[in-house]
Order: C-alpha cells, then sequence, then structure tokens
C-alpha cells in the first residue's frame, strides 16, 4: 500500500506566526473542518497536538487523551503547537484515556461530556479506576487489558498495561480499514508491543513516545564536580528514548510513525533550560532517525497539531501544514513561551487542613505493597515558611517532624510554592512533581522501582 505526503491545504494557511495564540473550544479550527469535510465519515486521524488525536472509523470519532479545559500541573507547562480546540470535541462518540497523568486526563473535559460520549480505559489499574469512581465519572467503559472487545458496531480495542510500573496503557483501536496504534507515554518492552501486531498485523498509523518532560536527572541536587557526569547521563537518556522509539517502530511496523507526546514546554526557567532542551522536538527526532535509522526515515513523520492522514483507495495520505528544521522549531517555540505568563505560587492558599493532609496521606500509604527500609522526606512551602514532612516506607507512616531521622536511606524532595500547593491542596505528590518545580537529594544516588512506585501512584 502506498502513503503520499501533502503539504498545504487550500484555504487553511498556518504560518508559524499563528502558532503564538491558542485555539479555545469556542473557536472552530479551519484545518479540523476541512478533516471533516473530507474523512468525517470514512477513516482518518487528525492530530490534536501532544498525545492527542482525533480518530475516525467508519464515521465514529473516537478522541484519545485530550487536554481541552483543563490547564496541566498548575499550569506549569505549555503545549508548543497549542492544542487543536473546537467546538465538535464535544460531539465525539467516545474519549479513551491512556492514564491518570494530567496532560492526558482532562476531568473537567470528561464530566462535561456526561450523557454524550463514552469514556473508554484500559482496565487493571485500581488506583486510576478508583479515580475515576470517586469523581463520579459517568458513560465509564473499563476495557479488560489483552482482550479484543468491539466498542462500536464493528469499531474495536486492544489494550497493553505497562509491564511493571502500574500507570500506563497502550491501544489499539481499529475497524476492518484502518487502524491506530495510541502509545501515550508507555514505553513497552518489545515482547508486549508484539501482542499488537498479533491481534491486528497491519498497523496504519502508530503514535509512538520518543521523549518526555524529564526530571532525572536534571533536577537532581548535586555537587560542581558532578556537573559533567549530570550532563552524560541527560544525554544517555534522550538517546535511550530515541532508540527505544526506532526499536518500536521496527516491532511495530507501522505505515506511518508520528513522534508522539512530546509538545510540552516548562513554563519556567525559558525554552533552552536544561529540562526543555532535554525534551527533542518531533523534528529533533526525525533528524536523529534519519541519521541513525535510515530504513525508517520515510514512515517518520513530524506531524504536528492540525496535521491529519487518511486512507483513500489503499493510498495513506497524509497532510502535514508546516516545514520546520530542529532550529525553527525551537525559535518559534521561544517565541510562543515568551508570550505565556509564568505562573507564580500563591502560598498554598486553600489548602488541605494538614491534619486532615496526614490523614489522607496515612490512609494512601496503605496500597503501598513493597514496604522498605527508607525514607521520603518532603520540605513544603506554604504561607507559614517551610513544612518538613516525613514518612517512614518501612511503616508506611507520616508524620510532620521539626527534624529529619539521619542514618537512614532517603528522598528528600524540596518543592516550591507551586508545587506545595499542587499537593496541600488535597492532590498526589505525583501532581507535584508533575510541575517540574523541586529537587531531589537521594542517599544513595540510586534508582529504586519501588520508592518511584510509591511517590508515582500511591502518595
Amino acid at each position: 500500500m502506498k502513503t503520499h505526503i501533502y503539504t498545504g491545504v487550500e484555504g487553511v494557511n498556518h504560518p508559524s506566526e499563528a502558532l503564538c495564540s491558542c485555539d479555545t473550544p469556542g473557536v472552530e479550527n479551519q484545518a479540523l473542518r476541512q478533516f471533516y469535510a473530507t474523512y468525517g465519515q470514512s477513516n482518518g486521524l487528525f492530530y490534536m497536538g501532544h498525545a492527542s488525536v482525533l480518530a475516525v472509523f467508519g464515521g465514529k470519532r473516537i478522541l484519545f487523551d485530550p487536554v481541552v479545559l483543563s490547564k496541566p500541573y498548575g499550569d506549569s507547562w505549555a503545549f508548543f503547537p497549542p492544542q487543536i480546540q473546537d467546538p465538535s470535541v464535544f460531539e465525539v462518540d467516545a474519549v479513551v484515556i491512556s492514564h491518570i497523568h494530567q496532560d492526558h486526563y482532562d476531568l473537567q473535559f470528561i464530566k462535561a461530556l456526561v450523557g454524550k460520549a463514552k469514556i473508554v480505559v484500559i482496565g487493571g489499574r485500581p488506583s486510576f479506576l478508583k479515580d475515576l469512581v470517586d469523581n463520579d465519572v459517568k458513560g465509564l467503559c473499563v476495557i479488560d487489558p489483552e482482550v479484543v472487545t468491539e466498542i462500536f458496531d464493528g469499531v474495536s480495542i486492544f489494550g497493553v498495561l505497562h509491564e511493571t510500573n502500574g500507570i500506563d496503557s497502550s491501544a489499539i483501536v481499529f475497524n476492518d480499514k484502518f487502524c491506530v496504534y495510541h502509545g501515550n507515554d508507555n514505553y513497552l518492552q518489545p515482547s508486549s508491543l508484539r501482542k499488537f501486531t498479533q491481534i491486528r498485523p497491519e498497523i496504519d498509523v502508530a503514535c509512538i513516545p520518543y521523549a518526555y518532560v524529564h526530571w532525572y536527572p536534571f533536577l537532581l541536587e548535586h555537587d560542581k564536580h558532578e556537573a559533567t557526569a549530570i550532563a552524560q547521563e541527560g544525554d544517555r537518556l534522550v538517546r535511550l528514548y530515541m532508540d527505544d522509539c526506532l526499536n518500536s517502530i521496527r516491532v511495530l511496523k507501522p505505515r506511518v510513525m508520528i513522534p508522539f507526546g512530546a509538545n510540552l514546554l516548562l513554563n519556567h526557567g525559558g525554552l533552552y533550560s536544561a529540562i526543555n532542551m532535554a525534551v527533542r522536538t518531533p523534528v529533533e527526532f526525525c533528524e536523529y532517525a534519519n541519521s541513525h535509522a535510515a530504513d525508517l526515515a520515510d514512515l517518520v513523520k513530524p506531524m504536528l497539531a492540525g496535521d491529519y492522514c487518511s486512507v483513500v483507495d489503499g493510498v495513506l495520505n497524509v497532510v502535514t501544514e508546516r516545514n520546520f528544521d530542529g532550529e525553527t522549531y525551537r525559535r518559534s517555540a521561544q517565541k510562543f513561551l515568551a508570550g505565556v505568563r509564568p505562573v507564580q505560587g500563591d502560598g498554598a492558599h486553600g489548602a488541605t487542613d494538614p491534619q486532615v493532609f496526614l490523614e489522607t496521606l496515612n490512609y494512601r500509604l496503605q496500597a503501598f505493597t513493597a514496604p522498605e527500609s527508607h525514607i521520603v522526606r518532603v520540605d513544603l512551602q506554604d504561607a507559614g515558611g517551610t513544612s518538613k514532612l516525613e514518612i517512614d516506607c518501612a511503616a508506611r507512616e507520616a508524620h510532620w517532624v521539626q527534624t529529619y531521622n539521619e542514618g537512614i536511606d532517603y528522598h528528600h524532595f524540596k518543592l516550591d510554592s507551586v508545587s506545595s500547593s499542587a499537593w496541600l491542596r488535597g492532590g498526589r505528590l505525583e501532581e507535584a512533581i508533575g510541575t517540574r518545580r523541586f529537587t531531589l537529594r537521594r542517599v544513595p544516588n540510586s534508582y529504586s522501582k519501588s520508592i518511584l512506585r510509591l511517590v508515582s501512584t500511591v502518595l
């Protein structure tokens, strides 16, 4: 089957300067309307931005991981190019949510769809499902992992969970003419990826992650003599994930691959901060694929918000609007970020009562199934100054303290006022960490899956 690439659509114009103006749900998007007019009753995919796509299967509109009404992680991140937001996003038939992280899980939008669309999630993640139920999400359709399930007549879904982290899922949705793989942030092993090709050998479009907004190792506290090692570790990590993506393409063998989920900028420190530089842009990943995997280069398309594709008479047509090179993309992104007001802390105004916060935390800790001799320290900034929280991982107990215990291994998180607010208002520690407004010291300075899982899914 052939692939045709088109650049530009008659009547639709996206100069790079236009990327600095953000669409709103009340404003019609010309590119999306063009997509509906051409492919709205057939099969195709429209890229909404970041990890969100709108896929059409025989006229059924399925929206993946939309962010429409919320501002993820206390508005600490900005999408570039901005997400496509059009009134028609409220007229979809189903929304598929990959996982609980706020740049994928827009609870406000999901609740606005009550009675209008199915809310589809892959099961097997109790903490995620509990959050959906606790927030009274209606129309919830929980799909068993690794089971082909028909969600509409002739349209099926098959999902696979991450092997260990308890957070992520990936899925294919397909009918007899079109198949889309949505990988979100889920870095699966080849053995897990092959499960999709056993169900559907031909994947038309694969949205595969290649990077994310790294905090490790950039937010680790370190001495000056460790700076070179930190920089080298950052470079290694960036290459590791891009190489993993290239390997995933080889396993899935899609007709088109969209470099996925890294259209985020931290809204502080500038575009050329260490963290933002570590997040390779979709264009930079394409350049990396050209230089490191020539056999895959033709499959990798740096589609951005507003681009789309469809299968017509056996031919996969890809329509893109902008032709950036890596440096031009970054200059445009820098211009965009300069116009975004940085988020400021408010001294945790409206924070949960400290005792209620502690009781909630201790209740959550009972779900930690891998207790070990370790302490998690957290410095929190509120209107009264710095508060110290100590979490005993062996006893599964949290306490406010004046001084921390010594002589035991620890992770020490130091949150600023923005990230402190995110947690003290009743959110989860993952939401605070998601702002990337913290530093971490580890003793010993080593990776711990169990502590990472505690921080990411329990606290």
